[in-house]
């Protein structure tokens, strides 16, 4: 490969306008969970894709946290992560969901980095579904910010708008040697991306029972060639909690796993999957140090 380029790019947004999704039709795989439960991401998950010489470093990020009344540890850390991947970034990209009814924490946000020094480009997303009449309105609220560099109109659930998308950012990016391999598609570790599996799974079949505060750790990972076994705890603060993950007669945790196993084999290039689910509870995990390294959500 000769001369070679890169971008180091921030998906933002608020909470639930598809900035998982986009992050994987880009990448073309799933490296990031998708949920319609508010702060599904908890840290920062890096997304990678290459076209050319030129190599997309995507940063999937929690949804905006602008409010200044923090409500535990687990807040606290989900916000710093958040303004740290903006910070770290060589371009900001925000996305609007143009189905909500509400942008003001978009407009906000706009507001406070007005005179920033980041580069910005909007997305506005859901392109497909929204009424014309609401990505008008968007767009012309948006020229209100003279430091917005681009406009895009997307629908990243049906890839409509991405190519333009996918040139306008490699057109930024700058000569420098690229950070990751050329076939890697994240730089998050096996066991991370299996405990995200079946928090998904969590997520998508609890939905509003499902607690904000739960998390999964891959304790056990072995395989062979033909073979993995697994061992993940499902980590609650509640006893009451932890009946709502097992289910009347264990039959919920079982969904869980038969779920989590069919992406599993899909990771793990079709291999037996030997799934173990235990759930645990550790009171007050979201207001200790050691329970948020555990869960990933911070640096150990």
């Amino acid at each position: 490969m000769g001369s070679s380029r890169c971008l180091f790019v921030s998906i933002i947004g608020e909470p639930n306008a598809g900035k998982s999704t986009l992050l994987n039709a880009i990448v073309g795989e799933k490296v990031s969970i998708v949920s319609h439960k508010a702060q599904t991401t908890r840290r920062k998950i890096r997304g990678i894709a290459n076209f050319g010489d030129a190599q997309l470093v995507f940063t999937d990020t929690p949804g905006f946290c602008l409010n200044s009344r923090v409500r535990s540890s687990l807040d606290e850390v989900v916000s710093s992560n958040f303004w740290k991947s903006f910070r770290d970034s060589d371009l900001i990209l925000l996305l609007i969901d143009a189905t909500s009814k509400n942008q003001q924490s978009t407009f906000s946000f706009l507001e406070k980095i007005r005179g920033g020094s980041n580069s910005l480009a909007v997305a506005i997303n859901k392109s497909d579904i929204a009424p014309k009449a609401n990505l008008l309105k968007i767009a012309n609220l948006l020229t209100n910010f003279d430091f917005i560099k681009r406009i895009f109109m997307i629908s990243a659930k049906t890839n409509d708008g991405l190519q333009d998308l996918i040139i306008f950012l490699i057109e930024n990016t700058v000569e420098e040697p690229w950070y990751f391999e050329q076939n890697q598609t994240t730089d998050a570790d096996i066991k991370f991306m299996l405990s995200e599996i079946t928090r998904e799974k969590l997520f998508l079949m609890l939905g509003q029972e499902l607690p904000y505060s739960i998390y999964v750790e891959t304790e056990v990972f072995t395989e062979t060639d033909k073979k993995a076994r697994i061992y993940q705890s499902i980590v609650v603060l509640r006893d009451s909690q932890k009946a709502i993950v097992l289910g009347h007669a264990g039959r919920m945790i079982k969904a869980i796993k038969d779920a989590a196993i069919v992406d599993m084999k899909k990771l793990l290039n079709d291999r037996k999957v030997d799934l173990r689910l235990f759930v645990k509870v550790r009171e007050k995990w979201t207001e200790k140090k050691g329970y948020l390294q555990d869960a990933g959500i911070i640096d150990h």
